[in-house]
């Protein structure tokens, strides 16, 4: 069974968390108490997460032009 991965921190203190493909929000406590990675305050805030992310599809779309 893989770890589950936080993805980007909220403004609300939440975490989206994937777990193996199935991204939900969980609070920040539950978040440190079962020690997943990365770091809470090395997480992107979710908006700069989205911003990546649509950069990255971007750039994918261009290379198969």
């Amino acid at each position: 069974m893989n770890m589950a991965t936080g993805m980007f921190r909220t403004s609300d203190g939440s975490v989206q968390v994937d777990y193996d493909g199935v991204s939900i929000p969980i609070p920040r406590s539950k978040y440190d108490k079962n020690g997943y990675k990365p770091n809470f305050d090395e997480l992107p805030l979710e908006a700069d997460y989205l911003a990546a992310q649509e950069k990255q599809r971007a750039a994918d779309a261009k290379k198969h032009l």
